[in-house]
């Protein structure tokens, strides 16, 4: 069975990101025999290669354990020459991490109403719930962090992590993926088409879709690209219905925010809610609030960049940035009001991967801001 992978897991791998920062003789010889063996991942990897060095630009010094990257390359030749295929153990140290590009910063002061000095804002909420859960009817199937579900024929399901599959039966024609904070997970519907979840993300789906329409529910934030059918692709959020054909875009409809929005990417599509419809062309985002719609021209990266492992930030203020790094780590932040977050934003890109610590260091060189780590779970926003 051939290897499947992508070049976000070859972005996520450690020996991947060393080799990319310290192009050794040994690791080179590594990855040309890995690449010689699997030839269909090539596209992947040179993608992964291009995209990597993008990133790189304007780092900071990568710091990795040379003796533990040692001790992985010989384990990984060894599985490789006794199972003749090598599966990239997905996993993420430090030095995955400290690859940040800190582009601009900006500090925004303004004149505003004053805020009580000792009072204290939450962001983000801890849930409870760790496992990714895929729910059939009556049965509930925990999955891995980063897998893949993809929809097979006769009601099936094949499970893919970063080195096993599996195969469940799904017994009802309409099922659940639950994606709690900290997690994220995709999905190949039997149509074809492909979806990314991100955290706190709850999608319903058939196991099989109808002739007259693809229909699925979302509570959260999905990357969907759209296998194109004359048969319409709906989705329904807890505010609008958007209707594609063919297409790529991004939906955002957490139920802890006030609006709902809609980023294409490429193709078209139709957004509506109870009183007002609107179609997108690709670089456009519609914004749903309470009962209105309007669109903007937007770049698209800022709003997709989450799927690939990093943020792409573009004077986007504090809280918000904060917001997106609760839900993806699972953690809540705790600061004083006099600190003004939402009037300071920041730019650049911030690199995203399974040590929260090292995405906190990055922040904090991106805003002059500490943070500690108050208890599991919950972290508090001070100034140096």
């Amino acid at each position: 069975m051939k290897l499947k992978l992508d070049y976000k897991d070859f972005l996520c791998d450690d020996l991947f990101v060393y080799w990319r920062t310290r192009r050794t003789v040994k690791l080179t010889q590594f990855w040309e025999d890995f690449i010689n063996k699997n030839e269909h991942l090539r596209e992947s990897f040179e993608l992964a290669i291009a995209t990597f060095d993008e990133i790189q630009k304007n780092k900071s010094e990568c710091i990795i354990d040379e003796e533990t990257v040692n001790r992985q390359l010989q384990d990984r030749i060894y599985h490789l020459k006794k199972r003749k295929q090598l599966s990239i153990i997905v996993t993420s140290v430090a030095a995955s991490l400290f690859i940040t590009i800190i582009s601009t910063i900006y500090i925004l002061t303004s004149n505003t109403n004053s805020v009580p000095e000792n009072q204290l804002t939450s962001i983000g909420e801890v849930m409870s719930q760790d496992k990714i859960q895929l729910i059939s009817g009556e049965q509930s199937f925990d999955i891995e962090n980063n897998s893949m579900v993809q929809l097979t024929e006769g009601e099936n399901a094949l499970i893919h992590d970063s080195i096993t599959q599996k195969q469940i039966d799904l017994k009802n024609n309409q099922n659940k993926l639950i994606v709690p904070f900290g997690k994220r997970s995709s999905v190949i519907l039997a149509d074809g088409s492909l979806i990314h979840l991100n955290s706190g993300t709850e999608m319903e789906f058939p196991s099989a879709f109808s002739n007259q329409a693809r229909e699925i529910k979302v509570k959260g934030e999905i990357f969907i690209e759209v296998t194109k059918q004359s048969t319409p692709f709906i989705i329904h959020t807890p505010k609008s219905q958007i209707t594609v054909f063919g297409t790529s875009f991004n939906v955002s409809a957490y139920t802890d925010e006030e609006s709902e929005t809609v980023v294409l990417v490429e193709g078209s599509v139709q957004v509506k809610n109870n009183v007002n419809s609107l179609t997108l062309k690709p670089g456009e985002m519609a914004i749903l609030d309470n009962n209105s719609i309007h669109n903007q021209m937007v770049d698209v990266t800022e709003y997709v960049s989450w799927k690939n492992g990093y943020m792409n930030l573009n004077k986007n203020s504090l809280t918000e940035v904060l917001r997106k790094i609760g839900r993806y780590y699972n953690v809540e932040f705790h600061f004083d009001n006099t600190l003004k977050l939402k009037e300071q934003t920041c730019s650049g890109k911030l690199y995203l991967s399974e040590n929260i610590n090292d995405v906190l260091e990055s922040f904090s060189q991106m805003t002059f801001l500490k943070y500690y780590i108050e208890s599991e779970g919950v972290i508090s926003i001070k100034k140096e």
